[in-house]
């Protein structure tokens, strides 16, 4: 039998580290069935209402968004009663520009946000916890709005927390675990 090298006994050491990986990474427990059930919802509802804003906001048409973003919300109202308390539209440069039931818009900028720099630098959708000043949580989902292969802006949903936890059995872990897609 031959004797092996200390060097040799490292470099098949290390190419078994390589090859089986570090077998300690904790897998993450899978989503409830609460949160599946969740997550379809909305991600019907973003296949909805996704596509035919893609177009005006590219094309800075702010009237035309906002009607836009009333006819999707027209088209899906039994699925979509209740489960946004607020839809954001924001331009290319993170400013708002609509926002969904209709109110006035405020000139507000939204690119500082990091879920909001995620979804323009990643091409695809992310999740956020925001907390108000007097400390109510508030879920946001940022999408991009894609058109012709370029983002041309963010559909933003908005969440009351409470809602999502207490009313839908979604904590606050899986709600950052959701894997939402751009239509």
């Amino acid at each position: 039998m031959q004797k092996l090298t200390n060097g040799t006994v490292m470099v098949i050491t290390l190419l078994l580290i390589l090859t089986l990986g570090p077998g300690c990474q904790k897998a993450e427990p899978p989503l409830s069935p609460k949160a599946v059930t969740f997550q379809q919802e909305i991600q019907a509802v973003i296949n909805r209402i996704a596509p035919p804003l893609a177009g005006p906001v590219a094309h800075k048409d702010m009237k035309a968004v906002q009607k836009a973003l009333v006819k999707a919300f027209s088209l899906c109202a039994e699925k979509c009663e209740g489960i946004f308390y607020n839809v954001f539209i924001l331009d290319k440069n993170g400013v708002l520009t609509a926002v969904y039931p209709p109110a006035e818009v405020k000139r507000f900028q939204f690119s500082n946000y990091t879920a909001v720099q995620k979804a323009f630098a990643q091409k695809k959708p992310n999740q956020t916890i925001l907390y108000q000043p007097d400390g109510t949580m508030t879920y946001i989902i940022c999408l991009p709005l894609i058109h012709q292969g370029q983002v041309v802006g963010i559909l933003a949903l908005g969440f009351e927390g409470g809602d999502v936890t207490q009313k839908r059995g979604v904590s606050q872990e899986e709600f950052l675990r959701l894997d939402f897609h751009s239509p």
